[in-house]
């Protein structure tokens, strides 16, 4: 006797034997109890889902001698024909070799002839996505209002290349991926009946290369089973579909936490000598983190992962090796790798750049930590402003840099919006009332308005007011670009003239230190900075300079004021 294949041997032959599609046999099986039974289904999904299995099915329920009934005996004349396949009234049609109009036109003449013995003629035409624009036309004014006795069952992988006029003429159902716990459960049956000796990982492993598909799976069983001689392991899985195998994954995963590019490099000069695809190798690993990452993530996770409780435990201890974002980062960095694997002739080679680059990676620090580190270093950098009265120590070797920060932290900021502003404005506007801004600007803080003092305005574009300075004034420039300086001239300018502007701080040569500097009024100027009646105060008692002098171990050539006139 012949060998059946066992996705022959154990297709389902009844409603309550179909798996995984509980929402389709459910309505099915009520609209035969209500005698609603529609003239044309289509049936969509994924291979090996079960569409042309639930098509004969339904044809059994129809056109059983006891039919239509939902409980049909699948052991009369009508049954046993549909099962064998050679029953005269359920026709089964392969759409990509009849795909042309006079097939289509064929049909169309005989669907008028009533049934030899069943109760309807059933037409179950499969792959019809491959029929030409010609055969679906021809097919149209049948499947609107076809005979009473005829019902119409297509079946397809890609409903997306179904006319529209096709699918509005039809109830559509589509079949869903079946778990792999449903397919676990079902070749864990197989393997019993079949009397076959493998453990419950080994069919999780084979329900996890079935990707959803039950006949998938149960081929994979089938094949196993005339690999070995009746015990399968999960080594003979891996070997027979030449994937990496699960202490594969694991070397790779303990050579990025080792950083040890040399034991990958190895690792995958063994997998192609082997004859593995280094694609499915690398999508493999990424599935490896991925399973990781869920399990660090939390335990309620755990049910995401189709393994076993042994392998849960082994990723359970990997796992504890990585943090979330480096096991995220390495996640995105072989996937990244797999378009450059698959376009190139060689896909080892960006499968081993990948690799040498997560061996040779430092520690990941999480975004929460940079942030804290950068308010942290923002805060220090406001120290000169905060403190002038108090000397500044030569060791902070970092202050140099941290305008820097301010402008890069800052220039993520959004402008403000157009329905913020009250008015538009001109720069001769600004100019001519420059001396009352600083003067604003003086009263919430002297040395920023003497900063100021050293620059003036130079363009407005929209509501953005640039402030110009000369090269030679990189100090005061640099400690106005902070955020804070920033939104201190800009409330001034809205003090004085009720405009919303957004500024910057910009070098500009049109700018000199020897132009005459706007004055502010000695009124606005506070006590901290007030002349001295005798004459202007030598520069190493200026704090402010003091202070530019500790940081840049500077000297001064020539005050950055003057004397303001009485």
């Amino acid at each position: 006797m012949s060998h059946l294949a066992f996705a022959r041997k154990y297709r389902p032959q009844s409603f309550g034997e179909i798996v995984g599609q509980d929402h389709i046999t459910t309505t099915l099986k009520n609209a035969i109890l209500q005698n609603r039974v529609a003239h044309a289904y289509l049936f969509t999904g994924s291979r090996g889902v079960g569409k042309t299995t639930t098509a004969r099915i339904f044809a059994k329920a129809l056109n059983c001698e006891k039919g239509p009934t939902v409980d049909f005996c699948n052991k009369c004349h009508s049954c046993t024909e549909i099962t064998q396949g050679s029953n005269l009234d359920v026709l089964e049609i392969d759409g990509a070799s009849n795909r042309g109009i006079d097939e289509i036109r064929a049909l169309r003449d005989n669907v008028k002839f009533s049934p030899t013995g069943g109760k309807f003629r059933i037409y179950i035409i499969d792959e019809v996505h491959m029929l030409t624009s010609e055969a679906f036309n021809a097919l149209l004014k049948t499947l609107e209002e076809p005979p009473p006795h005829v019902k119409f069952i297509f079946a397809t992988t890609q409903p997306h290349k179904v006319p529209a006029t096709i699918l509005s003429r039809c109830q559509r159902f589509d079949f869903r991926r079946i778990p792999a716990r449903a397919i676990f459960d079902r070749l864990k049956a197989i393997a019993k009946e079949e009397r076959f000796d493998v453990s419950d990982d080994v069919l999780s492993l084979v329900a996890k290369y079935a990707d959803g598909s039950m006949r998938d799976g149960q081929v994979i069983l089938d094949q196993a089973a005339s690999f070995t001689d009746g015990k399968v392991t999960a080594g003979d899985i891996t070997r027979m579909l030449g994937v990496a195998d699960e202490d594969t994954l694991f070397g790779l995963s303990d050579s990025i936490r080792e950083h040890d590019a040399v034991k990958a490099v190895r690792i995958i000069a063994r997998l192609v000598d082997e004859g593995k695809d280094i694609v499915q190798a690398l999508l493999a690993l990424i599935e490896h983190f991925r399973n990781m990452a869920v399990i660090k993530i939390g335990a309620e996770a755990v049910t995401a992962v189709d393994a076993g409780p042994e392998k849960i435990k082994r990723y359970e201890a990997e796992a504890k090796n990585f943090t979330i974002e480096e096991m995220l980062y390495i996640v995105y960095t072989l996937s990244g790798a797999i378009d450059f694997a698959r376009k190139s002739n060689i896909p080892r080679i960006p499968f081993e750049t990948a690799m040498i680059k997560l061996a040779r990676l430092g520690n990941i620090t999480q975004l929460g930590d940079i942030v804290k580190r950068l308010d942290n270093l923002a805060n220090r950098s406001q120290l000169t402003d905060h403190r002038v009265d108090e000397p500044v120590s030569n060791n902070n070797t970092n202050d140099a840099s941290r305008f820097t920060l301010h402008e890069r932290r800052d220039s993520a900021l959004p402008p403000p919006g157009p329905q913020a502003y009250q008015r538009s404005a001109n720069l001769d506007e600004v100019l001519s009332a420059w001396s009352r801004i600083l003067a604003s600007v003086g009263q919430k803080k002297m040395s920023s308005a003497l900063y100021l003092q050293e620059g003036r305005p130079v363009g407005m574009e929209g509501m953005v007011l640039s402030i110009g300075f000369p090269k030679s004034s990189k100090f005061h420039k640099e400690a106005l670009e902070s955020p804070e300086q920033r939104k201190m001239l800009e409330e001034s300018v809205k003090e004085v003239l009720g405009l919303e502007v957004r500024s910057v701080i910009v070098y500009d040569d049109t700018v000199r230190p020897d132009d005459k500097k706007v004055k502010i009024p000695v009124e606005n100027r506070g006590t901290e900075y007030m002349p001295d009646p005798e004459g202007a105060p030598k520069e190493e008692d200026d704090p402010i300079i003091k202070s530019a002098k500790d940081i840049f171990s500077g000297e001064v050539i020539k005050p950055s004021w003057r004397r303001p006139s009485r």
